[in-house]
């Protein structure tokens, strides 16, 4: 199978990473051809000038002029639609890939035709001192029920930065829902997941960036409580349209519907917790898996994120590195 791949950067103001990030793309060894798309949100420091010494190694995407709204999902949506290859990866311009990524998740394809997506773990990177150190932001267990229901299942799993997509995948299920100012990723992960396949690959791929310059995401509680609460809501109504009867998936769409209607509000934890026997009753597998889940985390052990130096994580990444 031919491996090709279009990497979508969305950026805005990342004069001081966009160079890193296009290198670390540029620098795959990936058995196929590559296209890289920066999709511009209207940068006003030098992050395009950067950008323009690569050439016509990538393509760039202006903002429209005409576009009043500023935020990652227009800007991830306008980077799918210049696309042209079979496949499509997203990438942050502040974040950036290890070596040999894209070569072994896009080999996942090859041995499993049904395959709409697949994702790998992350790491997280931070400077201390004159040092930079890097510890996993993917769980240490990722299980088969986080791979059938992403974002439904458990946070810490997967991000918009480690998965790879077939076009077939947003030809189908649609884009980026442009309406929310949070979770619009997981409201696409869980519109996928629900009709495509996907696979978990054991290794670190990508890297995701801590810094104080902030995310295109507006990421504000208000703006997460009333973002979240309508994506699971609608997730609960597709469940039904779609008949999926899955246990699992709808025990933790109604249990983190519940969880925000009630958290913090201690004078109707009585409801809470009675609504929540109902749910076990009702999905005894889903409740089941949420113990198992739970013994997991605690199996997994506090010195699992500590900070580390990156030759600690040299085993457990992608060949060529």
């Amino acid at each position: 199978m031919q491996k090709e791949i279009s990497v979508i950067i969305p950026t805005f103001n990342r004069e001081n990473y966009i160079g890193e990030c296009i290198e670390s793309v540029l620098n795959q060894s990936l058995d196929g051809s590559l296209e890289i798309i920066v999709s511009d949100d209207g940068s006003t420091d030098s992050t395009l000038e950067i950008a323009k010494k690569f050439g016509d190694k990538i393509k760039i995407i202006y903002k429209p002029v005409d576009c009043k709204s500023q935020g990652v999902s227009g800007t991830r949506n306008r980077g799918i639609r210049a696309s042209t290859k079979q496949f499509i990866c997203f990438l942050d311009s502040d974040d950036f890939f290890l070596p040999g990524h894209l070569n072994r998740i896009s080999s996942a394809f090859e041995s499993e035709a049904g395959l709409g997506f697949a994702f790998c773990r992350s790491l997280e990177t931070q400077r201390k001192g004159n040092s930079q150190l890097f510890r996993p932001w993917t769980r240490a267990h990722v299980l088969e029920n986080d791979v059938k229901n992403p974002c439904a299942s458990r946070s810490r799993i997967v991000n918009t930065n480690s998965f790879l997509f077939k076009r077939k995948v947003f030809e189908k299920i649609g884009l980026f829902n442009e309406s929310y100012l949070n979770g619009e990723d997981g409201d696409l992960w869980m519109r996928i997941s629900e009709q495509f396949k996907g696979k978990f690959l054991n290794y670190y791929g990508v890297v995701y960036r801590l810094h104080e310059g902030g995310q295109l995401t507006k990421n504000y509680d208000q703006n997460l409580q009333s973002s979240y609460s309508l994506i699971f809501e609608e997730a609960k109504n597709r469940y039904y349209q779609l008949n999926l009867k899955d246990q699992k998936r709808i025990f933790k769409i109604k249990y983190h519907l519940l969880d925000m209607k009630y958290r913090g509000k201690n004078p109707s934890k009585l409801n809470f917790y009675l609504f929540y026997l109902g749910l076990i009753f009702s999905y005894p597998k889903g409740y089941l898996q949420k113990l198992l889940e739970s013994y997991f985390n605690y199996k997994q052990g506090k010195d699992f994120w500590t900070w580390r130096n990156i030759d600690s994580f040299r085993d457990q990444i992608a060949p060529n590195w």
